[in-house]
């Protein structure tokens, strides 16, 4: 059985360093140290942990702030160990942080997750029901020492996660089994679909209009061949968002089409 709770002890911090060091490499630049967590926790942040047989399997962190002019938490990691993936658990910690941070009177919580990695927008838009704020280009730069990042560009959403917000209860409310069925769509009309990388830049080319457009991402960033394709996707998915989100469009949910194993941005405009 998988217990939740708060990390209070160095023992428990500096298994969240090994954790980091797990998930992120040994050479990652930004490590949060163990006196780090330790005095986050003091002035008001979080760190919890998922344990089974007393060891840590994950954790969540995040610091208290201000940002848009209101108290809030900025989400900074959360990091499950290999082993453990595939069960819900980055979705459960949420939950768990969830709940922490409103016994403190906090409703708003912050963070950031990489576009182009589809399980990750699936949990934050579909699973919790986030906001997307903002595209940032290059966020923490290409030279974090991150295997996982691969010394690419480091391109994030900023989300908001309104606590008790209607968005949030209804992410909540739906059963996983119909949210799934929900997000199982056909292929979309190429007429509002952003095209895929092609060896040009789709500001080039022009984007579709209409209410409704679709942004293709890779089903698994991951598996991507290492001739270049990466790069051509961020930049693809760059100038879309960038350009949509200027334009007043909001980002709804990701979808996915399970016989082509293809994975879309559902974008719709606002007003």
């Amino acid at each position: 059985m998988t217990e939740f709770r708060a990390l209070e002890t160095l023992e428990e911090w500096r298994a969240c360093v090994r954790l980091q060091e797990m998930t992120w490499g040994h050479g990652f630049a930004d490590i949060v140290p163990a006196s780090v967590l330790q005095v986050s926790r003091k002035i008001g942040g979080f760190a919890g942990g998922a344990f089974e047989d007393g060891r840590m399997i994950g954790f969540v962190y995040s610091l208290l702030g201000r940002f848009e002019g209101v108290p809030s938490h900025w989400s900074h990691m959360l990091a499950v160990e290999p082993s453990a993936r595939g069960r819900g658990l980055g979705r459960d910690l949420k939950l768990f942080q969830r709940e922490s941070v409103r016994s403190d009177g906090i409703r708003t919580i912050f963070w950031t997750f990489d576009p182009l990695v589809a399980r990750n927008a699936h949990l934050n838009l579909n699973r919790l029901g986030v906001t997307v704020l903002r595209y940032a280009p290059n966020m923490y730069g290409s030279d974090t020492g991150s295997p996982l990042h691969g010394g690419g560009e480091t391109d994030r959403f900023i989300v908001r996660w309104d606590l008790d917000g209607p968005e949030t209860r209804r992410a909540l409310d739906e059963g996983s089994r119909r949210s799934a069925r929900r997000l199982r769509v056909p292929l979309p009309d190429p007429a509002h679909l952003v095209p895929r990388p092609r060896g040009h830049r789709v500001a080039d080319v022009g984007l579709p209009g209409g209410d409704e457009v679709f942004v293709e991402v890779p089903a698994d960033v991951e598996s991507l061949p290492p001739d270049g394709s990466l790069v051509r996707w961020r930049e693809t998915v760059r100038d879309a968002f960038l350009t949509y989100l200027r334009r007043g469009y909001a980002v709804e949910s990701l979808v996915r089409n399970p016989s082509a194993n293809r994975c879309f941005y559902v974008l719709r405009r606002n007003g």
